[in-house]
């Protein structure tokens, strides 16, 4: 039988992988990239779910309300015998961190794989980060898919380690990955739920066993680089005096670079002159094999995306064999030390040891992420009326706004025309900050703002506001809610009133919580001409304590519930996020 072969994104071609695998239960919190491989699992557990065998249907999806809560319930899964799988970018992983650092000591009865998307040039993210620093940390296995041909495998291979060391798995992945494109095979074979696992229980990670578990951690950790002294997705190709070492996708990209100079100038030969090699198993490295990978060469290039850490790990293991072999990269200035690394920055690297023109050099692609806030609300959206409002009235009473603002559609207004938010940091801080500036600064002239968007609150913001209010600091907190999760895509949260599987729920109403904590509340429309500007001079008015205002008005780009059902988001016209 032909296997059918179809072209994916990249983070389609992992989606598929954990599907074939057999996942049960998929969670995450939506951020680029990785929301992407969430989204298409979903699309595949329904095709499947349509076939007369109904292969498929028990998959099960939940955006959680953030990380540390995605990872939590994914742990509880496994517990229940459900292969799972958590989805979430780079600084979300962040957030789980807490969670990751125990659950490595108790390990997971049934498979668990972290899809993690780091993103840089922080494309989409308020910072670029390699999130290699989290799995070093936590000491669990890392997997970097080579091509997007390849990530199925290499994400079925990710829950058979987590199934055989009863371990999580962290496979991670780029933004130039997760947006490139390539030819994979269907190679879907039907699954069913397995039964519970034996005597999952206990789930303790404590002072009373962390030495114990720990000691157990690097025991596996030893088994598992002894296993990848011989794993097939490492790759090399070619001879020759230099090595490159490549490391998860750059892999791909260097292949690409190679090719295009090959091409490009007659008198370059690959095979008597590079050596490159392809690292899939990134953490812990498959030591023997880099050795005996090395064998020949006088000289080494290392590039990897986010920090030098293959880079150091590789100079370490030379000088402790005792093999003379210079290394570069990042740490001595052959590649750039921040930004996503393009072909270009390969191919100017490579020139140490190529004869290759500058003109050579100038046509090869260079994608550079421009610095400065350009971008512009989408048509409809709730945001200006409001933020327009709220400038009138710190005109017209002279005061300075001070305004804080969380990852979200918020971040628009620090460029022009508002150039409003002047604080912004991470989910849910902008509350924190400005509460303690608020607090202790005390300046009569100023106003200080924090803004919430709804997706933020139930994430972290809440408990900043719980703060706040109990703290007594003097600010308003405007809370937008405009249906869900806007900038990423509109996914649910606890308050949207459905669920992942577009099944309703019973929204839980941010208003209900405020209040109950005691909160001086009030709610407005950001269409409302006659009761906006009221309600902002209300809330601008605090005293002692916090004044909370909900903006509620919502977003044409996110799905709402209705007593009709689902109603899907319009799709022309929206410009902030993906």
């Amino acid at each position: 039988m032909v296997k059918k072969v179809t072209t994916l994104s990249g983070e389609q071609a992992l989606a598929q992988g954990a599907f074939s695998a057999g996942v049960q239960f998929v969670t995450g919190y939506p951020g680029t990239p990785s929301k992407g491989a969430f989204e298409y699992l979903q699309s595949l557990a329904k095709e499947a779910a349509d076939l007369p065998e109904g292969k498929g249907s028990s998959v099960i999806f939940h955006w959680a309300a953030n990380e540390k809560v995605a990872l939590e319930v994914a742990i509880g899964a496994t517990i229940a015998g459900l292969p799972s799988l958590v989805c979430v970018k780079s600084v979300g992983a962040n957030v789980l961190l807490d969670t990751l650092m125990t659950v490595n000591l108790s390990g997971v009865p049934a498979p668990l794989v972290l899809l993690i998307g780091d993103d840089p040039s922080a494309w989409n993210s308020q910072n670029e980060q390699d999130s290699r620093w989290l799995g070093l940390m936590s000491e669990l296995p890392i997997l970097e898919p080579l091509t997007v041909s390849s990530a199925p495998r290499l994400v079925r291979d990710a829950f058979s380690l987590s199934s055989r060391f009863q371990l999580p798995v962290i496979v991670r992945f780029t933004k130039p990955f997760s947006v490139a494109t390539g030819e994979v095979a269907d190679d879907f074979v039907p699954h069913t739920k397995e039964g519970s696992p034996v005597n999952p229980l206990p789930s303790i990670a404590s002072g009373g066993n962390a030495l114990t578990l720990r000691k157990l951690l690097h025991e596996k950790r030893n088994q598992i680089q002894h296993l990848w002294e011989t794993a097939n997705g490492n790759q090399v190709f070619g001879q020759g005096p230099v090595a490159v070492i490549a490391a998860g996708f750059l892999y791909y990209v260097v292949v690409e670079v190679v090719a295009l100079l090959k091409d490009s100038a007659g008198d370059f030969s690959t095979s008597s002159s590079l050596k490159v090699i392809g690292l899939e198993t990134t953490s812990p490295l498959p030591i023997r094999w880099l050795l005996q990978s090395l064998k020949g060469t006088g000289e080494v290039l290392v590039v990897e995306e986010g920090d030098p850490i293959v880079e150091r790990e590789v100079g370490t293991i030379l000088h402790s064999s005792g093999m003379s072999i210079k290394v570069f990269g990042k740490k001595t200035g052959d590649l750039p030390d921040v930004g996503q690394i393009t072909h270009r920055q390969i191919a100017v690297a490579l020139k140490k040891w190529l004869r290759l023109s500058n003109e050579l050099l100038a046509g090869l692609p260079n994608p550079v992420r421009p610095q400065g806030f350009r971008l512009v609300f989408c048509d409809g959206c709730p945001y200006p009326p409001f933020l327009q409002e709220l400038i009138n009235q710190c005109r017209q009473h002279n005061w300075e706004p001070i305004v804080g603002s969380d990852p979200g559609c918020s971040i628009v207004a620090i460029g022009k025309p508002f150039e409003l938010v002047t604080v912004k940091h991470s989910m849910g801080s902008s509350v924190n900050i400005i509460s303690a500036l608020a607090k202790l600064e005390r300046n009569p002239t100023r106003r200080y703002i924090a803004l919430v968007g709804d997706s933020d609150f139930f994430h972290g913001a809440a408990t900043g506001i719980f703060n706040a209010i109990t703290w007594r600091a003097p600010m308003a907190i405007i809370i937008v809610d405009n249906g869900g999760p806007a900038y990423t895509g509109g996914q649910p949260h606890p308050g949207s009133g459905f669920d992942a599987q577009g099944q309703p729920l019973q929204p839980i109403k941010m208003e209900s919580l405020l209040q109950a904590a005691g909160a001086d509340l009030k709610i407005v429309s950001p269409w409302d001409d006659r009761s906006l500007p009221a309600a902002l001079s209300w809330v601008l008015h605090y005293e002692d304590s916090p004044r909370i205002l909900i903006v509620r008005g919502l977003c044409p780009f996110v799905p709402t519930w209705t007593p009709q059902g689902l109603v899907r988001p319009q799709t022309d016209g929206k410009i902030v996020g993906e």
